[in-house]
């Protein structure tokens, strides 16, 4: 098995074997736990191996094949090749866009249209409705007021007739102001 550039570097900075401890004299405020075992550092050993074995071949357009130089030429990777090319002007691409899906277009304008004209008839309803409501309470309170002025109508007409009967049929007379009498019920 071969062992990569990578994994060499890697075990010559950091070699597999742990480096030995020295036991240091106890310090101030340590205490020794028999429990405890010393951490050893190890830093794990990577191999590499090639398991899949793959070969990509690119081919180049069938303009660089022909050049006349040699029979398979190198594409390039760049990823401005052929800006040049496809460098169109914007509107005749904004045209030719909109004309492909003209009736996608018009029918979001026929929904658009659709929509803003429904606003409008409810508004159109509700400004009716609020009219119609005035007019209603209007005309509550006319009503109001005429059954206000026939009772007004019917008591003045009302003293009118008893009057009219006690003058005709009783024969009934106002005394004048010299004839009243004023009687004191003290």
């Amino acid at each position: 098995m071969q062992q990569s550039n990578a994994v060499r570097k890697l075990e010559e900075n950091f070699p597999t074997e742990a480096p030995q401890i020295k036991k240091r004299e106890p310090q101030f405020g340590d205490r020794p736990n028999p429990q405890v075992k010393p951490v050893q550092k190890v830093v794990p050993s990577v191999t590499t191996q090639v398991t899949h074995e793959h070969i990509i071949r690119i081919q180049a357009p069938t303009d660089l094949l022909n050049d006349g130089e040699s029979q398979l030429a190198v594409p390039s990777l760049s990823l401005f090749e052929g800006y040049k090319k496809q460098k169109k002007a914007l509107v005749p691409t904004i045209l030719n866009d909109i004309f492909s899906n003209l009736l996608t277009y018009v029918l979001i304008l026929v929904v658009t249209t659709l929509a803003v004209l429904k606003v409008h008839q409810v508004q159109m309803t509700r400004d009716m409705t609020i009219q119609y409501n005035e007019v209603i309470r209007h005309n509550e309170l006319l009503h109001k007021e005429w059954l206000t002025l026939l009772s007004d109508r019917e008591a003045l007409t009302e003293y009118s007739v008893i009057r009219k009967n006690a003058d005709e049929k009783l024969g009934m007379v106002q005394p004048k102001t010299e004839d009243e009498v004023v009687i004191d019920l003290r």
